[in-house]
């Protein structure tokens, strides 16, 4: 079948099994066969519709997902041009001297550089815009670095407060609070030093004049400008490095901290470069203790988005990205595979490391390819080989300065091809596999078409199939998941995993703190603790929470359907359909109580709002006097959060009621399938 035929495909074949569908309602006797091939055919149709979404979808986000400082932006600017040569100083051989090297368009460095998640897109003209923070928001903030400025030498660790780099430094430059570096006498010589006037306001005057001062100086209610285009006052490339340096570093008096960076780059800039290729390329913020947020999930979700999981040569596939790729990957009817990309970024001279390689660099990257194809394995998670990508950004630059050897400058070029290309054959093999099943959609509906009726063996043998199905229905939850045990860390209930989860993950105090503030939300690290109810509701992987205690039961479910298939000729072609209907249904049912999951505990800290006496209660442990020895802030505020969700409606007694409710739903809807009711 041609590319080009696809949409005519789809058409032709819709209107068939419309035609097929009416043909056998309109009989008056609607026996098992004929409600099995009734629905095959409706999931058919379904399915042919997605399809045809996913097939229409003209270009794609490609979205860069990886653990803080693991050098994703810099393989972005350089992956799509977003680099130039600037004059930069060089000690060679103890001493400074200028020389032209090359620098990222995007601020880079050891991580925790770009403050939120930028969005690129090839555009007619240059320019930038920001999604603001509220003046609200923004006051939180600066109030919050107060605290830290105030609490930062406090001996008790509970007292101190922890604030991420990028977050201080935008604050210091929008309350004009910044460490600076002073000359001072030292006997005949001098001697620099830095002194954080911050910090001196506070000693001087104390945390209320810092606050009023900060506040004062910030002059939120005039941040009101979105966007800056380019001036054609300096070169195109200069102006953005420095324009978006000031944005992400909050110098520019008239803008507030950006939520969301969106960079238009016009066609002069990006010569050479395939950026154009696609809708955008997102770089979003750096993964910390807590991989699994929210913000992401929307890419991860969306049917147009590429995802490359980045992870460091030494360390692939790195931690985070595991954990978040695992949790998403044990979905088996979204096939997320289709979309995620493992992209591994060696440092020169690390692939000829690899153990067996010989000083061999293509043998090293296939070494490293196979053990990282080999951990997915092992974790049964289903990864395409050839979506283990690699991309070394200055594998031709010089080790003295960040320029490339000039007879290397085809190899660079080349190797972002390579790369390009591997993403463009991740697409495409994508589309591929959907065309194939358009034809085997199309050679199925032939063979149900052309049936024959059941024997009355396999009559029989379907009757004994949905008595079995009817016995699964009334699944009851293990009683340690709701009611829980003496031993908190060996506890299966939903309270005390979810209570863990809080404490472990969300390890500073005053994360939480932030966190109570706010009513169960942290914008600047992307935490919202509902949705962390969902997913730990879930399951991380395949052996916590729903997905392990219903993972014995779901296989009893998938043996019979499969026992179906392999007993039954004639059952062969319709089956397969209902088993792929099954992993849909039951990744919806895991998503739904989830989500349910989530939406309770929405309703049970109501109301979000200093009206609540939980989240007073809460606030208040901020440098509470300790009652006895030994006794934690973190103790007490898992404590307050364990009475609240202990009380009223249990969160583990909803929680088993409705694993049952929807286990019962989608048994109810396998059922129907062969018509029953």
């Amino acid at each position: 079948m041609l590319t080009i035929q696809w949409q005519e495909e789809i058409v032709s074949l819709q209107q068939s099994l419309r035609r097929e569908i009416t043909k056998i309602s309109d009989g008056s006797d609607i026996n098992v066969i004929k409600h099995i091939c009734i629905n095959n055919l409706k999931s058919k149709l379904e399915r042919l519709e997605e399809i045809e979404k996913i097939l229409s979808i003209e270009k794609y986000k490609i979205v860069f997902i990886g653990t803080i400082g693991q050098g994703k932006t810099t393989a972005i600017c350089h992956l799509f041009n977003l680099i130039s040569d600037f004059r930069v100083s060089k000690t060679i051989n103890g001493k400074t001297r200028d020389a032209i090297g090359t620098k990222a368009l995007l601020s880079t460095g050891s991580g925790k550089t770009t403050i939120c998640e930028v969005i690129i897109k090839a555009a007619d003209k240059t320019y930038i815009e920001i999604e603001p923070y509220t003046v609200d928001e923004m006051e939180n903030l600066i109030f919050e670095f107060c605290n830290y400025i105030a609490n930062k030498e406090n001996p008790q660790s509970e007292q101190r407060i922890i604030i991420s780099e990028e977050i201080q430094r935008a604050i210091r430059n929008v309350i004009e609070l910044k460490r600076i570096t002073k000359s001072v006498p030292n006997g005949e010589k001098s001697k620099s030093i830095t002194v954080d006037q911050a910090q001196e306001l506070f000693e001087e005057a104390g945390i209320e004049v810092l606050k009023k001062t900060a506040l004062n100086n910030a002059n939120l209610e005039s941040r009101t400008s979105i966007r800056i285009e380019f001036d054609n006052q300096s070169k195109e490339q200069e102006w953005i490095k420095n324009n978006f340096d000031d944005i992400n570093n909050v110098r520019l008096k008239d803008f507030a901290i950006p939520r969301k960076i969106y960079l238009y780059v016009s066609h002069d800039v990006l010569s050479g470069s395939n950026l154009s290729q696609f809708d955008s390329v997102v770089d979003t913020k750096g993964l910390d203790e807590n991989p699994i947020r929210k913000d992401l999930q929307k890419y991860i979700d969306s049917q147009d988005s590429i995802c490359l999981f980045v992870t460091p040569f030494n360390a692939a596939p790195e931690a985070n990205i595991t954990k978040l790729i695992g949790y998403h990957l044990t979905s088996k009817s979204k096939e997320f595979h289709h979309r995620f990309v493992t992209l591994v970024l060696p440092h020169k001279g690390e692939p000829e490391k690899v153990h067996d390689s010989d000083g061999d660099r293509e043998l090293g990257l296939k070494i490293r390819q196979d053990e990282v194809q080999s951990t997915f394995r092992n974790l049964n998670l289903e990864f395409f080989q050839d979506n283990i990508l690699f991309y070394d950004s200055l594998r031709y630059y010089r080790d003295d300065i960040v320029k490339v050897y000039e007879e290397y400058k085809e190899d660079v070029q080349e190797d972002k091809n390579e790369l390009i290309r591997a993403i463009n054959d991740v697409i495409e093999r994508r589309r591929n596999l959907l065309l194939d099943e358009i034809k085997d959609i199309r050679e199925s509906f032939g063979k149900i078409k052309n049936g024959e009726a059941l024997t009355v063996s396999e009559i029989k043998a379907i009757e004994k199939a949905i008595q079995k199905i009817e016995n699964i229905r009334e699944y009851r939850v293990p009683s340690f998941v709701y009611e829980g045990s003496p031993d908190k860390e060996k506890s299966f209930s939903l309270i005390d995993q979810y209570i863990q989860y809080y404490r472990t993950t969300h390890k500073a105090w005053n994360t939480k703190h932030a966190i109570h503030r706010n009513f169960g939300y942290y914008e600047p690290r992307d935490i919202d603790i509902y949705y962390d109810a969902k997913v730990v509701a879930e399951g991380i992987g395949e052996d916590e929470m729903l997905k392990k205690f219903t993972r014995e039961v779901k296989q009893e479910l998938e043996n019979v359907l499969c026992e179906l298939t392999y007993a039954n000729e004639s059952l062969k072609t319709l089956i397969p359909e209902l088993i792929r209907e099954f992993y849909s249904l039951y990744d919806e049912f895991i998503y739904n109580v989830g989500t349910e999951i989530q939406d309770e505990l929405t309703r049970k800290l109501l109301p979000q709002s200093e009206d609540s006496k939980f989240w007073n209660a809460l606030i208040a442990e901020k440098g509470k006097e300790k009652r006895s020895k030994g006794e934690t802030y973190t103790d007490n505020v898992c404590a307050i959060f364990k009475r609240e969700l202990t009380s009223e409606i249990n969160l583990n007694k909803f929680y088993q009621s409705k694993a049952e409710e929807h286990w019962k739903e989608l048994v109810n809807k396998i059922l129907s399938f062969f018509g029953q009711k």
